[in-house]
């Protein structure tokens, strides 16, 4: 007696697959709730807040001219520091003028590093570049650091303005290790006189003056035009002040720092558990309304339900797992937008590509130009658009499946 089996294998890995998207569904699901860092005694899955990370502080600085375009300029140039820094808040005002002087009051209130802060405003960063005089040996010089002296060198034409770009980057040395160097790029119209000003001091030593600072330089023999200057540091944090300060602009004006003063941080805090909850109550009660009033089916509203539920729980597993700092004012914004997004793009399937492209052309355009939360904020959402997306079909995947079983 044979017993004949009628085993098929397509719908069992249908369940499987089923099975398994639902776990790690409800696993996604579970770790992005609040106050599941508690589930695990060796893994912590909570929230990383920025609320605790914020500092403040405010420079007075005194500039030494009274030119409206001068001290509109330098505003500009201490923005620009500050923004590329990521300083979140940003104050800069005029307070005061005399026949000689304009003061400027600069608050900040960041995560950021102060001292980096203090910095990027502090220091002026006036390159220029120097060549070494003919009576001036420094290996004959009796005073070992004749090199760092300015006094040692004749002034040339050639400053900051004269090259398009400072670029920072590692270069090999001569003991095979690697090391920061500024690499100075002229603008094509100099090229060719920077050519002939690199030629005359081949083999020979030049200065690169920083707010009268002397960085020696050796040319070198049948150089390939590269000056690459070496940097005095490998952290990270000051090669990215260092890299602001040469490419955010000349400052036409000198300038002193005349007082500091650290100030209250502002906090935006809100309850993220509550507005969780909140948010969710309030999803659930959107779609049931939409259910409800026969706008919609069941079958067609499930689609973009379980797509926000996915892209959310996603998107604040990853915020969990590493670590990755949040202003917790941003999370209902952010929930807000993506849900408002996949009921939008679910809806009009005809339209999609406008859509989400406009969409992505307004972030676009934020990341580029807007500064402070509105910039943090875009770049939170660019990705979530692109899981968003995924989400969608992922839960049409789910949802079909789940009709055949």
């Amino acid at each position: 007696m044979k017993l004949k089996t009628n085993f098929k294998i397509k719908p069992a890995l249908n369940y499987i697959l089923i099975i398994l998207a639902t776990s790690l569904g409800i696993t996604a699901g579970l770790i992005a709730l609040p106050l599941t860092e508690k589930i695990s005694e060796r893994t912590t899955f909570n929230l990383l807040t920025k609320e605790d990370f914020y500092s403040s502080a405010e420079y007075y600085v005194s500039l030494e001219t009274t030119d409206n375009k001068e001290v509109e300029k330098t505003r500009d140039i201490f923005f620009k520091r500050l923004n590329a820094f990521k300083v979140e808040k940003i104050s800069i005002q005029e307070i005061d003028q005399d026949s000689t002087t304009t003061t400027l009051r600069i608050v900040v209130n960041t995560t950021k590093d102060l001292g980096f802060v203090r910095e990027l405003i502090l220091n002026k960063y006036d390159i220029t570049l120097l060549e070494k005089k003919e009576d001036v040996d420094f290996f004959e010089n009796e005073d070992p650091y004749a090199y760092l002296n300015p006094e040692n060198y004749d002034a040339t034409e050639w400053d900051k303005s004269d090259f398009r770009n400072i670029h920072i980057t590692k270069l090999r040395t001569t003991d095979n290790s690697y090391s920061n160097f500024a690499i100075f790029k002229p603008w094509p119209n100099k090229q060719s006189a920077f050519n002939d000003f690199l030629a005359k001091n081949e083999g020979d030593y030049v200065g690169v003056s920083t707010d009268g600072f002397v960085t020696p330089y050796l040319v070198p023999l049948e150089g390939d035009n590269l000056f690459a200057v070496p940097l005095p540091t490998e952290d990270e944090a000051l090669v990215e002040v260092i890299s602001i300060l040469y490419n955010s602009g000349d400052i036409p004006t000198n300038y002193s720092m005349i007082e500091e003063n650290r100030l209250e941080p502002q906090v935006i805090e809100i309850d993220y558990i509550k507005i969780s909850i909140g948010l969710f109550v309030s999803l659930i009660l959107v779609y049931v309304y939409i259910l409800l009033t026969k706008q919609s089916t069941l079958e067609i509203l499930a689609v973009p339900f379980l797509a926000t539920l996915l892209t959310l729980s996603i998107y604040l597993s990853v915020l969990k797992f590493f670590n990755i700092p949040i202003d917790t004012f941003l999370l209902p914004i952010i929930g807000i937008i993506i849900a408002t997004l996949i009921k939008v793009v679910s809806a009009n399937d005809d339209s999609v590509f406008y859509i989400e492209g406009g969409f992505l052309v307004t972030l676009s355009v934020i990341l580029l130009f807007g500064y402070g939360y509105m910039e943090i904020l875009a770049y939170h959402l660019f990705p979530l658009i692109v899981l968003s997306k995924i989400s969608l079909i992922i839960s049409s995947w789910y949802v079909n499946k789940l009709k055949r079983v």
